[in-house]
């Protein structure tokens, strides 16, 4: 009879013991998806911090250029508010007399990070004139002079070593009667252009390059983005999101940039900023109005006009401007596109353990507060 007790305990101790250690392995399971959760989240939140400040801040400059013989006359501006000196009173208008005062400075600098080569260096450079236009622009007209005539191209661009390292600067060359355009930034800082090459293709190859990097700089798109990948739980549902978007941002795109529907930049940036606060509210809120990808649709027209700024602001020549418009939407679809497929594996993992709504919940707080902060900016800062 002892025996039989003391079996019976042990037995039990043991069975015991294997429910505990299947409780250790399950909550040491849960604590390992939590962590995994919460390092996504300290991550997401590390991008979209300092994502506030800056989102579509864009930084850019542009210069035209026409070649006659030994003579290259550029028309060149410059946001002046991003040369600290300029503005000596800090309030965001550049008087002439702030101007005057510094051209000497400004002046060598741009001849320092603005390089025009044909094939050899110039052999003067002249200031012709200069003036302020929209308050704090420069408006200035530059002769560079050369030994020979002017048969090959090369213009460099280290501005953003000057401004902001996100500087973007448009070149636009009339070679021989043929129009060459260029975007030059810190990672592609040379553009070369020849009576032989394609204007075409260059021109292709810049405005796409234009797009994956406006996509990546573009936080309040990805931050729309994000508010509505983090709910959604299958490819279906991703595609039809991803495709109404790509549809509704490349008509307006394509309506703003010709001109044919124009609608002010103040306007449509607000929009943009409450397209993420609805959808952030959705999320936490729990609740649809409509259908994700038919709200993604209507709230994607206002994307494409926000799209459209960084092209209308530019002044493209009319030459190749489909051409621009269609490499820049589709580098902005690429960009968008590579967004997704990293972002969406990581999405569908998230949700799929104990901390899921906890992960939505944070994340969809952190684009809402984004989003606040962008519309009050936008709506009454700027």
């Amino acid at each position: 009879m002892k025996r039989q007790l003391v079996r019976a305990l042990a037995s039990r101790e043991v069975a015991t013991s294997n429910i505990a250690d299947k409780v250790d392995f399950q909550r040491d399971a849960i604590l390992r998806h939590g962590n995994i959760a919460r390092l996504i989240v300290v991550l997401a939140m590390s991008w979209v911090f300092p994502a506030a400040v800056c989102a579509h801040d864009m930084s850019q400059s542009e210069s035209k250029l026409e070649v006659r013989g030994r003579e290259v006359r550029v028309a060149f501006r410059l946001n002046l508010l991003e040369l600290a000196y300029v503005d000596a009173n800090g309030n965001g208008f550049i008087s002439y007399d702030e101007l005057d005062s510094s051209i000497d400075r400004i002046y060598q600098e741009i001849k320092l990070h603005y390089i025009l080569r044909g094939p050899e260096l110039p052999v003067q450079i002249t200031l012709e004139r200069y003036g302020v236009i929209e308050d704090h622009i420069l408006d200035a007209a530059m002769v560079y002079q050369f030994a020979h005539d002017v048969t090959d191209l090369s213009v460099t661009s280290t501005l953003d070593q000057i401004t902001r390292p996100s500087h973007q600067h448009l070149t636009s060359v009339n070679l021989n009667g043929a129009v060459h355009e260029a975007v030059l930034n810190a990672t592609t800082p040379v553009a070369v252009f020849t009576r032989d090459n394609s204007p075409a293709l260059k021109t292709f190859w810049s405005f796409l390059r234009l797009g994956v990097m406006h996509i990546f700089t573009g936080y309040d798109h990805l931050a729309f983005l994000i508010g509505l990948l983090i709910v959604t739980r299958n490819i279906g549902s991703l595609v039809k999101i991803i495709t109404s978007f790509t549809l509704a941002h490349s008509i307006t795109l394509a309506l703003a940039t010709f001109d044919i529907i124009v609608l002010p930049s103040r306007l449509t940036e607000c929009v943009i900023a409450l397209s993420i606060v609805y959808v952030a509210l959705e999320n936490l809120l729990g609740f649809r109005a409509i259908e994700r990808y038919r709200i993604t649709f209507l709230f994607g027209l206002a994307h494409g006009f926000g799209f459209s700024n960084v092209l209308r602001d530019m002044e493209l020549s009319r030459v190749h401007l489909g051409l621009s418009l269609f490499s820049f939407n589709l580098g902005v679809e690429i960009g968008q596109l590579a967004f997704v497929i990293v972002l969406f594996p990581l999405v569908l993992y998230v949700v799929s353990v104990r901390w899921r709504r906890q992960f939505q919940t944070v994340v969809s707080l952190l684009v809402l507060c984004l989003a606040v902060y962008w519309f009050i900016q936008r709506a009454f800062l700027i």
